[in-house]
């Protein structure tokens, strides 16, 4: 959160960098900020919208453990703490079969015509973090991952055991 609200910080939730060029001290960055169908900086978090969202779909913070709605926010503390439209599960780009969560929302955040952005930047240095990809254990049998309800993942059982998880 404090990276969020650092002056010289500009972030870029829910962003893709698709190409850099340049040298040290002068790149050029080019990124694609994806829509997320809800005005970011208008969105107060109020929750309106996805209690009256009709679709459920598994959540993947949840590890498939819960559910959540089309709109929803990504996990707890997001930074931006605004919600996005999963569009491939959400009825209301077809505002006669849903549209439901824009009729409630007070600020008017939610526009089902917003486009990716593309962001050209000039930057003089590039911190590179790399991720990981969650190791499935579904190939090995000799742990009975997919033959014993009670054997789970390491990230299943943090999920599990979390106040603020599907179990509560």
């Amino acid at each position: 959160m404090d990276a969020g609200r650092h002056p010289k910080i500009k972030l870029l939730a829910y962003s893709e960098v698709e190409s850099v060029s340049g040298y040290v001290g002068n790149f050029s960055v080019r990124v694609r900020k994806r829509a997320r169908y809800v005005d970011e900086s208008a969105c107060t978090a109020c929750g309106e919208c996805a209690k009256v969202c009709p679709v459920a779909v598994p959540n993947e913070f949840e590890v498939g453990l819960g559910s959540r709605k089309a709109i929803y926010i990504p996990f707890p503390q997001a930074v931006p703490s605004a919600y996005v439209i999963d569009h491939e599960h959400c009825l209301g780009d077809v505002p006669i079969a849903c549209g439901k969560c824009r009729d409630v929302c007070d600020k008017n955040c939610i526009d089902f015509d917003q486009q990716d952005q593309i962001i050209d930047l000039n930057v003089g240095a590039i911190i590179v973090a790399t991720g990981l990809d969650v190791y499935d254990p579904t190939a090995l049998d000799e742990y009975g991952y997919t033959h014993y309800q009670n054997v789970v993942t390491s990230i299943e059982f943090e999920r599990l055991i979390d106040a603020g998880g599907p179990t509560g």
